[in-house]
């Protein structure tokens, strides 16, 4: 069933709720009616739901939104009731002055009102469960909340009687199009954006088409340089080859290095003791051996704190394998990695203790299940229970019934067996486990807070060392109001490794590996391509990653220190259809090594496998895109990534910017909350800003991502060309003559039309734009001039071509 029937069924079901008209609590209200109203029937989740936020001495029963809050829903008890006038029942549309006649309504408006002015949200809904009353609490047009318009329904069954309405306005898809604040001041759809040039091509966004030889790199690239860090059964020599130490800041990041350190540094004031990195300048740091070996007399585990991709999985296996070898020879080794397990787990002890068992039979050789290994756990109560009544052996048979059924007993709590079994093995071969918990932070909040009490338990009870491997977020979340929050914890940090290296350590061995196949003929037949073209290939990756700084700066800022989209950027290049493999083996076959453009890397990584940039799907993001019919919304992102950035990067900052004074910028500009919140939106959807609860109403903080885009992407023909056909135009004559064109020629006419464009719409910033963080006019002179240098090229491309060209006379 689809969301929206789905969601329709679950209203028709609120309906017969016993709860309505039992004058039922607050609390009641909440749990039974406006729980089931906003999670079930409207397509919110929970965690996108803070209840009881606290904010300058005041809660809010439901603040609705992340990152950042889109409403505010004050609840009433079931039998607090908002009276209408007569003939004003069944209307939706009621201005709110009207509402206000109503002592009870007045009072619960006026109290929600507050709230949203408070924290900077448009958005206030009132609601006791069955009625519900949704106004515009926050607005920058002049026209103050409480003489505006409200949307109202006053009963369940008028809310299922026209739940398209209800949908419509107050669902989470609805909010994605601000539908309801469009409804709430009156505003006709036609001042949304106009439709983009993407949507009058027919085979949009269509599929690059790959030559036989670049199909052929597409697949060894994957055979030979795929991301192998989860992969179970990786050798020791890529382990050691491969591997990049964390926590050297990177020299290419346009972020500064303060607020780059800032990330981690917070995660200190959160930590009674503080933490430690797990590098330090003369590599391991010693403090984390120690632990390792303490651990196990705390009973508290270990916490590796990283941010997704920056290879906390790698640093663990180079740990095992490498670094503490020698310090975990006395260690089994027990890895549970949650990428690769089930979605869904029910019983977490359980399934970490049979993962657990499993892997002592396969890899150590120890089935803890096999009699005499039974028998030699259990021994002291083996003799305890012969000294019993049932331990007369009179009768050998019955004595042997009630000896099975007492250690059965024993093997049914399977958590307590394993434990009992580490015991017993440390205890007679002098090994002790070191158990992992991997990549827990690629579940869902929930499901991690039952880890950490797993990974609890374990550290409380077994014998030996716990590692258990999160993100910061889930961190700070967790300590705030999770399981963290009841324990003390052990916490080191894992730093971003240079992503450049760690590319350039993954060609290099890819290359390795060529060499070895092809040597021993285990390349596919029937290629295409050979080992040698394919060597060749690699040498023209190396060699762009040791000389090319500006290919390092790319890929450095736009993997966001993410090592695994660092990987996939250089696996979306190898073989991609906007390169040219047969011209970089053409070279080489004349004993050169190619030299990689970056317009055709970045063209790769824009595109993908399709012929038109497109958003869903693109690991980069338009700056250009605009959610209204206003052209100076073309630079309200790349402003906001610039203001966050200034003011992130000034001292004292912790490199956080709070909303409101994001908000309270871009307003300074003559920009809407609906249009600040959408762009805010993009940028954190797509790794430009990264948000965080960290202050009062949430708050950003830069990431080199976003600051590349608008630093040096923007200013790029290639990124400039492929942002066009996803772009709003809002001037019809302009939008009439910018089309869908495909030759190097015609692009470049395009993009002059398109900078132009935004030449005109960039107008009303011209007196002010020496002192905005972002300056169209500077970076429209720098696109000329990469426009310019695009068509000289191509120009030189076609003399070329036509000079190489045999000549027919007649």
């Amino acid at each position: 069933m689809d969301p929206y029937a789905n969601a329709r069924e679950e209203l028709k079901g609120l309906l017969n709720s016993p709860t309505v008209g039992s004058g039922a609590n607050e609390d009641t209200t909440r749990l039974h009616l406006i729980d089931a109203l906003l999670f079930s029937c409207l397509g919110w989740k929970p965690q996108e739901t803070v209840t009881e936020d606290h904010h300058n001495g005041t809660y809010v029963d439901y603040a609705v939104g992340t990152p950042a809050t889109h409403f505010i829903l004050e609840a009433k008890k079931e039998g607090i009731s908002f009276n209408l006038p007569p003939g004003i029942a069944g209307r939706h549309a009621i201005s709110v002055p009207t509402l206000l006649e109503d002592e009870n309504t007045a009072k619960a408006i006026r109290q929600v009102l507050g709230y949203c002015q408070e924290r900077g949200v448009p958005i206030g809904i009132i609601s006791n469960g069955h009625q519900l009353v949704a106004f515009f609490a926050s607005r920058q047009d002049g026209v103050p909340p409480l003489k505006g318009n409200a949307l109202v329904f006053s009963s369940l069954k008028e809310m299922h009687d026209d739940f398209q309405t209800l949908w419509g306005h107050l669902s989470k898809p609805a909010f994605a199009t601000r539908s309801l604040q469009r409804y709430l001041l009156g505003r006709k759809p036609q001042v949304l954006a106009p439709e983009k040039l993407s949507n009058s091509i027919n085979n949009y966004p269509g599929f690059r088409r790959r030559t036989e030889l670049e199909t052929d790199l597409k697949m060894l690239g994957q055979l030979f340089i795929q991301d192998l860090e989860h992969e179970k059964q990786i050798s020791d020599e890529f382990v050691r080859d491969c591997y990049c130490a964390s926590g050297a800041l990177s020299q290419y990041s346009m972020v500064s290095r303060e607020v780059l350190r800032a990330r981690y540094a917070s995660v200190a004031d959160a930590v009674a003791g503080g933490v430690e990195q797990v590098t330090a300048k003369k590599g391991l740091n010693p403090k984390l051996t120690a632990d390792m070996v303490t651990a196990a007399l705390s009973r508290r585990p270990i916490i590796l704190l990283g941010d997704v991709g920056v290879g906390k999985s790698m640093f663990l296996r180079h740990l095992i394998r490498v670094d503490a070898k020698e310090v975990l020879v006395k260690s089994i080794i027990l890895y549970v990695d949650f990428v690769r397990e089930p979605v869904f787990v029910t019983d977490l002890p359980m399934y970490i203790t049979d993962r657990m068992t499993e892997q002592l039979e396969a890899e150590h050789g120890i089935d803890i299940q096999e009699r005499g290994f039974v028998r030699s756990v259990y021994n002291k109560e083996i003799n305890r229970f012969k000294r019993t009544i049932f331990g007369d052996d009179s009768d050998p048979a019955e004595y042997r019934k009630r000896e099975l059924e007492m250690l059965a007993g024993h093997l049914s709590n399977e958590f307590e067996h394993l434990r009992r079994s580490l015991e017993h093995i440390k205890a007679t071969s002098g090994k002790s486990p070191l158990v992992i918990l991997d990549n827990i932070d690629q579940r869902p909040l929930e499901f991690q807070e039952s880890i950490f009490e797993s990974a609890h338990s374990i550290a409380d009870s077994w014998p030996g060392t716990v590692f258990v491997s999160i993100r910061p977020s889930t961190f700070f979340q967790s300590r705030a109001h999770g399981a963290l929050a009841a324990y003390q914890t052990r916490v080191f940090t894992i730093a971003p490794a240079r992503t450049d290296q760690v590319v350039s350590k993954r060609l290099e061995y890819a290359r390795n590996k060529v060499v070895e196949s092809g040597a021993e003929g285990v390349f596919p037949e029937n290629l295409s391509i050979d080992d040698s073209d394919l060597i060749a290939y690699l040498d023209a990756l190396i060699r762009a990653f040791k000389i090319d700084e500006e290919l390092k700066s790319l890929i450095d800022n736009m993997s966001g220190g993410n090592t695994r989209t660092a990987l996939l950027f250089l696996f979306t290049f190898i073989g991609s259809g906007y390169v040219s493999t047969q011209r970089v083996l053409d070279v080489a076959s004349s004993g050169k090594v190619y030299t990689v453009p970056m317009h055709e890397f970045i063209r790769a990584i824009v595109f993908g496998d399709y012929d038109y940039f497109n958003p869903e799907a693109s690991a980069v993001c338009n700056l250009f895109d605009i959610s209204t019919n206003d052209g100076r919304e073309h630079f309200l992102m790349p402003s906001i990534l610039a203001h966050v950035q200034r003011i992130a990067e000034s001292a004292g900052n912790d490199g956080l910017v709070s909303a409101a004074s994001i908000y309270s910028f871009c307003q300074g500009l003559g920009f809407s909350q609906e249009q600040i919140g959408a762009q805010l939106d993009r940028a954190t959807n797509k790794n430009l800003l990264r948000f965080s609860d960290a202050l009062d109403g949430g708050s950003y903080r830069p990431t080199s991502v976003g600051s590349y885009l608008y630093r040096k992407m923007i200013h790029s023909f290639s990124y400039v060309d492929a942002m066009t056909v996803d772009t709003p135009i809002v001037d019809p004559s302009i939008r009439r003559s910018i089309g869908d064109v495909h030759t190097i020629k015609e692009r470049v006419q395009r993009a002059k039309e398109f900078r132009a464009y935004l030449d005109s719409q960039w107008v009303p910033f011209e007196t002010t734009a020496s002192e905005l963080p972002f300056r169209w006019n500077e970076v429209s002179l720098m696109l000329a001039d990469d426009i310019s240098d695009a068509e000289r090229k191509a120009q030189g491309a076609a003399q070329r071509r036509a000079e190489s060209s045999p000549h027919f006379w007649g």
